[in-house]
């Protein structure tokens, strides 16, 4: 086992939902209040100790097919019923399905927007509890007291009673009088009041599993549009060749792929219209991008044992003379793994097509690589490196971009007939 330390998937999703959270800043902490809510319900229901962790696995993800800002805020509303019904719900499936850990959680989110009166087959009984969390979510408003607000906010589920499993509606109505319910349910130390309900015992133990995970990650970040759909691919691909080349062990390679798998992940918090703008950002629109490193390292520093990956990870856009950002690190402080990460991005970047251009051809991105370092942005000796061994390192960026355009393609496609898929499915059996 190449792990130092035992990696919680419990730790590891509260950072993920944190990270989509950020795709609606209105939909603040969002995932957090919806789970918070669902676990007490399901304890108040007295499910088993195994149900209520996959519940709160994909309480925390629920959301996590809804790629734009404006299918968040078309979620937030209370009515959510239009010719797109439940996509999210089965791109989300569709993007954990495979992963082993989150298997279970996965057919949850699938059936987390169904409706109890509409259905004639089974639904687990964790969608039904994370439908009545989310509903009960959206209906409070942050601008208000909270506790004025909870007559208004049962008398409107109670009016739609039809629509949530009266199981859930019972435990609800339990846990309604319990003033500290709600206080804890919508404070700013939701995560804190979450965990002290529930321990939790799933562990990431291995580093094929983190990878795995991180690839899907990977997903999420990049499959928001198909620009950047197979740009932390591409990265992964290359910072892990160049630490291969480098020398370092295979510990450190796999955690540098991790690395390039997760660097972009502050991105979730920069708005589709600016990564698609075909042409140059405004200074506001740059600010707003500029902010993705910290987001990355803030989110990845708060998972034990991934100390090491926050920092390459985030670190992609510093410089060697310190006028990179955001912490303009230089000297020791820029570690030799996170200069390989910058190339490793930089290289990337040049070399894959984008939104306002095509990729530079190789000489010209050679030729960029070391103005750069002749400026002392970037470390000369991995530019050198990068430079001797770039037809294999462009190799692997290429087969590993040309797989993720692949698995964007066929997610999206399949994704979408599978919605309607559903859709249809609730039209047949609606009440």
């Amino acid at each position: 086992m190449l792990m130092d330390h035992e990696i919680s998937i419990y730790d590891f999703v509260c950072a993920l939902a944190e990270a989509v959270d950020l795709v609606s800043p209105v939909l603040n902490n969002h995932h957090k209040r919806v789970t918070y809510i669902s676990c007490c319900l399901a304890l108040e229901m007295n499910l088993p100790t195994d149900d209520i962790q996959d519940i709160v696995l994909a309480s925390m993800l629920h959301d996590i097919g809804a790629f734009s800002i404006g299918e968040r805020l078309k979620d937030a509303m209370f009515e959510f019923h239009d010719s797109r019904l439940n996509e999210h719900c089965m791109l989300g499936y569709k993007l954990l399905k495979d992963f082993e850990p989150l298997k279970k959680a996965a057919v949850l989110i699938r059936y987390h927007h169904m409706d109890y009166d509409s259905i004639k087959h089974y639904i687990p009984i964790g969608s039904h509890i994370i439908h009545l969390a989310d509903r009960v979510a959206v209906l409070i408003d942050d601008k208000n007291e909270i506790l004025e607000q909870i007559p208004g906010v049962l008398e409107n589920i109670m009016m739609r009673r039809s629509q949530f499993h009266p199981r859930t509606l019972d435990a609800l109505e339990k846990l309604s009088i319990l003033e500290y319910f709600w206080v804890e349910a919508f404070s700013s130390s939701v995560e804190s009041n979450l965990q002290k309900k529930l321990h939790f015992s799933k562990e990431i133990i291995d580093l094929e599993t983190l990878r795995n995970f991180a690839k899907v990650v990977a997903q999420i970040i990049d499959f928001r549009n198909r620009f950047t759909a197979t740009h932390s691919s591409g990265v992964a691909a290359v910072a892990k060749e160049l630490t291969v080349i480098s020398g370092f062990s295979e510990r450190e390679c796999i955690l540098m792929e991790i690395a390039g798998f997760l660097h972009d992940l502050g991105k979730l918090a920069v708005p589709n219209e600016i990564l698609e703008k075909n042409g140059q950002l405004d200074m506001k629109e740059i600010f707003t991008v500029k902010k993705h490193t910290y987001y990355t390292y803030s989110i990845l520093s708060k998972i034990h044992g991934l100390e090491h990956i926050a920092e390459w990870a985030a670190h992609h856009h510093e410089r060697q003379d310190g006028n990179g950002y955001p912490f303009h690190v230089k000297g020791r402080d820029f570690s030799k793994l996170a200069r390989v990460m910058a190339v490793a991005d930089i290289i990337t970047a040049l070399t894959e097509d984008r939104p306002y251009r095509a990729g530079m051809n190789l000489k010209r991105a050679v030729d960029v690589l070391f103005a750069m370092a002749d400026d002392g942005g970037i470390d000369k000796s991995i530019v050198e490196l990068a430079n001797e061994n770039f037809f294999r390192i462009n190799s692997v960026r290429i087969k590993a971009q040309n797989e993720a355009r692949t698995e964007y393609e066929t997610f999206h496609n399949s994704g979408i007939l599978l919605a309607f898929e559903a859709r249809d499915s609730m039209l047949e059996y609606a009440i």
